[in-house]
């Protein structure tokens, strides 16, 4: 996300000499949060009445907002430059894209925090352009040798009425915008120049900012009357033993916005009118992008860059592949209540930027090859990871099928046991019926053996029972005869069976 920070500048003499100065400014002690103080009718209290009217909750209400550094008005030069455009310093160095931008009404420092008053390496007041172009050669001093070298270019411009001049190269106006795939978003006609120590860029700086618009207004003597952008580019270029080339090219801009300004507290009148209009217009459409950036509703829709020349430059800034800071100055006094919490609350938006910053890098054919087998290299090893892990599911998977297949063998032997049982206990009921039956036709038999012997043993004479014997006794015999042979059929099967269970 956007970087934002906040900067309270400290009461100037014309505020304190009136002896009517009120803070409305609270930071916290960790320098994260900060509350502005609404009063109400504050004018109307007396001075002896003053700290009592300050001190009762219900003669203001206090907003609160939270951000990611809140420098209190004992804040130093060094303080800003360290905690907060170092980094962005660094950034640049590494080949990323990197903007800090400097916002708020008009007298509250900006232009100090960016310039300072002096270029001299030794003054503590020197802003953060001077201390970064140190910072920039210190590192390129440290950095260079045989392998690796340096080039710094320096471009200086100012939006003056939505006209695009070249601070340096002053007789270059009305420039217009560009936009290519590879260099992004550019100005056409703007001069670059190739600097070799910080003496060379101090001096293009102070050429620039005589052709820079300023004028004195009721709140400021030297008030900014355009959107001045310095821009450092910084080539490195590494080469190996094989003469692979590697160039990274970082860009820093520095951005300082015209302040904005109320027309009835500024007094403005004329030109000075004209330009307030223009300088509330750009930051007014430079209010919409940055809405629209961080309004759900527009994150796919139409940004409206084009509104504006600013917006139209600092369209890497705001959504694109740059890291940008946003430096928010403000100021305590109580007569800048409004322009001060209509600040803070510009700066609360802007916290839900979001960019994708990339490095800009740039190989030959060697080593974009080089860098494509360590990327493929790279991507093997994750893809053998992978499949490490989805070997491990396979695994698991397998064992599960495994296990749901083993209680289903179960479950299969256990009902083909119990339809065993249940079929054996048939044949055993089987096999005692048919011995019941058994037993029974061979009771019936020997029944009918005793009978037939018990009339032939009856002594009775065949001659005198001749008739009888015809009609019964021959008759019974046959029949014995053959229920006796069915019988033994019978046996026979019966014993067959009885072996066979």
């Amino acid at each position: 996300n956007c970087k934002v920070i906040i900067r309270v500048r400290p009461p100037l003499p014309r505020e304190i000499d009136d002896g009517k100065f009120i803070s409305t400014i609270q930071v916290s002690p960790e320098s994260k949060k900060i509350c502005i103080y609404e009063y109400y009718n504050i004018e109307l209290v007396e001075s002896e009445k003053l700290q009592e009217f300050l001190n009762n909750p219900n003669n203001y209400t206090m907003h609160q907002f939270s951000f990611d550094h809140v420098y209190d008005q004992d804040s130093t030069q060094q303080d800003v430059y360290d905690n907060t455009a170092r980094q962005s310093v660094i950034s640049a160095l590494q080949g990323f894209n990197a903007t800090i931008m400097a916002y708020g009404q008009t007298g509250t420092g900006k232009t100090f925090t960016m310039e300072g008053f002096k270029y001299n390496s030794m003054d503590p007041q020197r802003g953060i352009i001077p201390r970064s172009i140190e910072e920039i050669f210190k590192y390129i001093e440290t950095c260079s040798n045989e392998s690796t070298t340096f080039m710094v270019r320096a471009s200086y411009l100012q939006i003056y009425n939505e006209i695009i001049s070249d601070l340096i190269h002053s007789e270059r106006n009305n420039l217009n915008i560009r936009e290519d795939k590879k260099k992004g978003v550019f100005v056409d006609g703007l001069s670059e120049w190739a600097v070799r120590n910080p003496t060379e860029i101090f001096s293009l700086i102070q050429k620039g900012a005589q052709s820079r618009r300023t004028a004195s207004t009721k709140m400021n003597d030297i008030s900014s009357r355009s959107h001045a952008v310095f821009i450092i580019t910084i080539e490195q270029m590494t080469q190996d033993s094989e003469e692979v080339k590697q160039i990274k090219v970082g860009k820093l801009n520095i951005v300082d916005l015209a302040g904005s300004e109320r027309v009835r507290v500024t007094g403005a009148t004329g030109k000075r009118l004209e330009e307030c209009k223009k300088i509330n217009q750009s930051l007014s459409c430079l209010g919409n992008v940055i809405s629209a950036l961080t309004d759900y509703k527009y994150q796919k829709g139409h940004i409206p860059y084009r509104d504006s020349k600013l917006t139209r430059l600092l369209e890497d800034s705001l959504g694109g592949n740059c890291k940008t800071t946003m430096m928010a100055m403000i100021s305590p006094a109580q007569e800048a209540f409004n322009e001060s919490l209509s600040s803070l609350k510009f700066a609360n938006r802007a916290k839900n930027i979001k960019n994708q910053p990339i490095i800009n890098e740039d190989l030959d054919q060697r080593a974009l090859l080089r860098k494509y087998e360590i990327e493929l290299k790279q991507l093997k090893r994750e893809l053998e990871e992978r499949n490490k892990l989805i070997y491990d599911k396979s695994r698991v998977i397998q064992l599960e099928e495994d296990k749901k297949k083993a209680e289903q063998d179960k479950k299969n032997a256990i009902q083909a046991l119990e339809k065993r049982s249940k079929e054996f206990f048939l044949e055993r009921e089987e096999k005692k019926s048919q011995k019941k039956k058994q037993e029974a036709l061979i009771h019936k038999y020997l029944l009918e053996d005793i009978r037939l012997k018990i009339l032939l043993n009856l002594g009775v004479h065949w001659k005198n029972n001749k008739n009888l014997l015809d009609s019964n006794m021959k008759k019974d015999y046959k029949i014995q005869k053959k229920k006796g042979k069915q019988l033994l059929k019978i046996n026979f099967k019966l014993i067959v069976i009885s072996n066979f269970c």
